[in-house]
């Protein structure tokens, strides 16, 4: 899986087809980040939100995305990358050595992966990188709830899978496995009629 090819007009792809709900996600996710914290970005694609997470002033910040095209994007919208911000190339099986941490943004990541993988890999190894207490923050897209939106699911799933090699061929029922692997949920919210949900889902 590489998103490096369609990595030049992501952003403008995604603006296109959801117009500000990916950006609105995003900042309801950033919103809830208090200062102080130890902060995991995982999969934070072109980083078009690392100035309102920065201004949020988190102790440290690790952003890690597996695209080395969309982490050199990331990288150039800071004209000077502070101290308290990692950028790292991986996933989260690659990870450097700063655990635990308070908070791990997951910015459309979950829909990449098959339901095995989430719940056998995936969620124990963010489990074993938070704190007690700490929480995953996320945006992504949830079960589709009409026609219209079943039908666009269907033709974004195959897209991706012809241009970055997704695995997944129906979206993973994410909110299920997440509380299934003992998060609870704190707080949620939707937008676009359902098509996008947030969440903050807390470890105990």
């Amino acid at each position: 899986m590489s998103f490096d090819f369609i990595a030049p007009v992501y952003d403008r792809l995604a603006r296109l087809v959801f117009g500000r709900a990916l950006r609105t996600a995003h900042a309801w996710c950033v919103a809830r980040i208090p200062a102080g914290g130890r902060v995991l970005v995982l999969g934070g694609g072109t980083g078009h939100f690392l100035p309102q997470l920065l201004a949020r002033k988190p102790a440290r910040i690790v952003y890690v995305e597996a695209s080395v095209a969309m982490l050199r994007q990331a990288q150039a919208r800071l004209s000077a990358q502070p101290d308290n911000l990692l950028f790292h190339h991986g996933t989260e099986a690659t990870l450097p050595t700063e655990a635990p941490f308070d908070l791990i943004l997951l910015p459309f990541i979950l829909d990449l992966y098959p339901e095995s993988r989430l719940s056998g890999q995936f969620l124990p190894r963010l489990r074993s990188l938070l704190t007690p207490g700490g929480a995953l923050l996320i945006c992504d897209f949830d079960q589709p709830q009409s026609r219209w939106q079943r039908a666009q699911l269907w033709l974004m799933i195959w897209f991706f899978r012809a241009v970055a090699q997704i695995e997944i061929t129906q979206l993973p029922n994410w909110p299920v496995i997440i509380q299934q692997a003992g998060f609870v949920e704190i707080e949620r919210a939707y937008l676009r009629n359902g098509q996008i949900r947030m969440g903050v889902y807390e470890n105990r």
